[in-house]
Parts: structure tokens; C-alpha cells; sequence
């Protein structure tokens, strides 16, 4: 198995249930639709990633809102797929990065779908970090993180976490330094959640913007 995980946080676009902070902006069909976007971006950029990193990567897709079938005819087969974990987003990340060691990981990334800014170089990055550093976190704009890197599994990262405010990324940034870590920072990003972040979309994505 590779000793490289890198693990993608999405759903199943269904109108209505993804993305509802921007049905305001968008409509449900219009979010769905940004979803399936901000998704399919994601998971090409990471397969882009792995046929040019350093070493073998295993990508993993956790999904929820939909089947493993529907996720494996949407993004193809050359993915492992897993199902969330139930409880909050500190709950499913613990549960996906508890998975990934379990399978003989040696250095993991977690990402969302929510940071169109992400690149195969930024994913190289964070990999290489993890040489040096036992954990690399990047910041988002929105006092949040959109990726976060580990050399081994601690759930205390996860627990106690105002999660979906905007003190997330320095509540855990506080839970590493209390663990004696010192992590690495990527450069800060945007995540699309709100109406107000449509603005640092990219020019590819204004399909689904004007639906």
C-alpha cells in the first residue's frame, strides 16, 4: 500500500442538501451544480497530483449523500471510496485520518472540495512538508483551514473544535502547539461558502454561478 494518502471530503450533489449557504445566491440547482464543479476540479487536480508526485499516493474519496456506486460513476473507479463517519466534521475528519494510518499511511492530507485554489504543486508541497514537520496546516480566509497534513494520528486535533466558525483554524493551531508540534503553514486561501466568497471563483467556474 503507498505510505502517501491524500483524502478529499465531498458529497453527493443533490439539489437542496449541498451547498445551502449559497441557495440564496444560486438557487438549489444552482449550488448543486457549484458542488459538482468544485468537486470534479478537486479530484482532477489531485489525480494530476499523483501521476507526477515524488511517490505513490493513494487517493481516498469520502462521501456522503450518495451511493459508492453513484460516486464511482461519477468520478471513476481509480479511487478507494469510503462512506463519512457520523457526528460533526471533527468527528468524520478523526474517523478518515484514523482510517488512513490504520491502512499503513506514513503521511496523510485532508482536503475539502471548498478551495478551488488548490494545486498539484500546493498538494506537493504539503507532502514534502511532512519530511520535516509533523503536521502542515493551510489557513483559509475564513478563520477556517482547507487542508490539513499529519505524520501520525492524534484525535485531540479534532475534539473541542467551534467547528464551521471562524476561530477553527486557531483553536487547532493552539491544540498543536499545547502538543509540543510545530507546523507548517501554507500560504492562506478561500473557501466557497458563503455568497460573498463567489467573488474568488475562478473564470472556469462561472458556469455554474449563472444558473
Amino acid at each position: 500500500m503507498p505510505e502517501q494518502h491524500l483524502l478529499i471530503f465531498t458529497r453527493w450533489p443533490e439539489p437542496g442538501k449541498t451547498k445551502t449557504r449559497l441557495i440564496p445566491a444560486l438557487g438549489p440547482e444552482g449550488a448543486a451544480k457549484l458542488q459538482q464543479q468544485l468537486t470534479e476540479h478537486t479530484v482532477q487536480t489531485a489525480h494530476n497530483f499523483r501521476c507526477q508526485a515524488d511517490a505513490p499516493c493513494q487517493i481516498t474519496i469520502f462521501y456522503t449523500g450518495g451511493t459508492r456506486q453513484q460516486m464511482e460513476q461519477w468520478l471513476r473507479t481509480n479511487f478507494c471510496y469510503q462512506p463519512q463517519a457520523t457526528g460533526n466534521l471533527g468527528d468524520r475528519l478523526q474517523q478518515s485520518c484514523q482510517w488512513a494510518f490504520g491502512q499503513g499511511a506514513n503521511k496523510v492530507v485532508v482536503i475539502g472540495i471548498d478551495c478551488p485554489s488548490i494545486t498539484q504543486e500546493l498538494l506537493q508541497t504539503a507532502f514534502t512538508a511532512l519530511d520535516n514537520y509533523p503536521v502542515v496546516l493551510g489557513p483559509a480566509l475564513d478563520g477556517g483551514y482547507y487542508l490539513m497534513g499529519l505524520t501520525e494520528f492524534n484525535p485531540a486535533y479534532f475534539e473541542q473544535i467551534d467547528w464551521g466558525t471562524g476561530v477553527v483554524y486557531q483553536q487547532t493551531l493552539a491544540k498543536i502547539v499545547q502538543n509540543g508540534d510545530r507546523p507548517y503553514n501554507l500560504p492562506t486561501l478561500p473557501d466557497i461558502d458563503h455568497p460573498t466568497d463567489l467573488q474568488y471563483l475562478p473564470r472556469t467556474f462561472t458556469t455554474a454561478v449563472k444558473t
